[in-house]
């Protein structure tokens, strides 16, 4: 699996330090399929509340099903809003289509089809917290999103 991160620098200290922490928020569910560990993951450093919960619940089922992913994963077109000094927002794009999944057990490829739904379009609510991480308290999505097709 190979994550590309567009959008890294913004010239502002505080949104490159989101942008940052986004990646390795990102990472963490990966991580966690990949191997089938989410207790080593690090998911619950960069996530909180209602996102966590959504995410472990992804998470699970893939592992459940020992599924995993293979290929690329770009990130693009993400924006920081700032409200204060302690909460954004970030939106970003997901090209999912040079990604496929694949069983952990097997490592065969399932042969996903690129689709309009291969484009996602992300929606997050940040906070920071007292060891000065950006966590994500909230998460949707949307497959398909006219935004980041093509």
């Amino acid at each position: 699996m190979k994550l590309i991160f567009e959008d890294q620098r913004t010239g502002v200290a505080i949104k490159n330090s989101i942008l940052a922490d986004n990646e390795r928020t990102v990472t963490t569910v990966w991580r966690a399929m990949a191997y089938g560990d989410m207790k080593k993951s690090g998911m619950a450093l960069y996530y909180t509340d209602n996102a966590l919960v959504g995410v472990y619940q992804y998470a699970k089922r893939a592992i459940d099903k020992k599924t995993s992913w293979a290929g690329t994963l770009r990130y693009y077109d993400r924006k920081v809003t700032l409200f204060d000094k302690q909460s954004a927002a970030l939106t970003y794009c997901v090209d999912e289509s040079r990604a496929d999944l694949k069983n952990r057990e097997t490592n065969k490829l399932q042969g996903t089809k690129t689709t309009p739904n291969s484009y996602v379009f992300y929606n997050l609510g940040l906070k920071k917290n007292a060891d000065g991480v950006w966590q994500t308290w909230d998460l949707t999505e949307d497959r398909g999103s006219q935004k980041c097709r093509p």
